[in-house]
């Protein structure tokens, strides 16, 4: 477990851990069943963040902060994969064509949009329930948005195909990934959700699925498959439904 999560905090995220672990693409794939677990430590370390901003500057600006802290230690990664995927799916090319734009290091109008309306809909996700919601459930929704974001991705590992000609591609790490790993993945993510958040946790986790499994029959429907750019975007396509379940429910939070 440990090996695992060293490697997704070297894979994920800026945060410097000098550790070499042996097989490192084999450990990524089998820990998956700890990758919503990995979720959740980051999440606690944005939380803590979080808290400590809204002593100084209130919950509106700490939001604000907390999510430009994210890509500090995320380098943004994938809300890059959000803007390829934009760029690339809503291409209206052809499935090659689409795998190539992908791949292009230049961003597009479909990608700019993408990162825009994400940055929109959570930022103001989170102001509509702020006025309802106390100290303590502000800081649950900082520390679940990353656990929910990872679970997204990992419905997306379950008989996942990959799409592309790179065989050295990131997304060929999670090809072959076990069922049962997923599995647990999930139940992780459904129990931490009912613990912090009650009935309106189990029916996130309900909305997440539906989400995942929508996103899914679209990805397979323009490219037939998966490549790193359309999984890692599955994260920030989780936590706008996310936060947008809590706005339809605001009344039982």
């Amino acid at each position: 477990m440990i090996n695992s999560l060293i490697l997704y905090f070297q894979f994920f995220t800026r945060v410097p851990i000098p550790v070499e672990i042996e097989e490192p693409l084999e450990g990524i794939r089998s820990g998956v069943r700890y990758f919503t677990l990995f979720g959740l430590i980051l999440g606690c370390i944005e939380m803590l963040a979080f808290w400590l901003l809204q002593l100084l500057v209130g919950s509106g600006m700490a939001w604000i902060l907390t999510l430009f802290f994210d890509v500090c230690i995320t380098g943004g990664f994938h809300l890059d994969a959000l803007s390829d995927m934009a760029d690339g799916l809503f291409s209206s090319r052809n499935k090659e064509r689409m795998l190539a734009i992908m791949k292009d290091s230049r961003v597009g109008s479909n990608g700019v949009l993408a990162v825009v309306f994400y940055y929109l809909l959570i930022i103001f996700s989170f102001y509509t329930i702020l006025p309802n919601i106390t100290i303590y459930q502000q800081l649950f929704i900082v520390l679940l948005l990353n656990v929910v974001g990872k679970n997204g991705i990992s419905l997306l590992f379950y008989n996942m195909r990959y799409a592309g000609d790179n065989p050295e591609g990131s997304g060929t790490v999670f090809v072959n990934t076990k069922t049962a790993d997923i599995g647990i993945a999930q139940a992780f993510t459904l129990i931490v959700l009912l613990l912090f958040l009650g009935r309106v946790g189990v029916i996130s986790y309900g909305v997440n699925v539906l989400v995942a499994s929508a996103y899914r029959w679209l990805v397979l429907k323009k490219v037939d498959g998966f490549n790193g750019d359309t999984l890692g975007a599955g994260s920030p396509l989780s936590q706008v439904s996310f936060l947008l379940t809590l706005v339809w429910l605001g009344g039982w939070l």
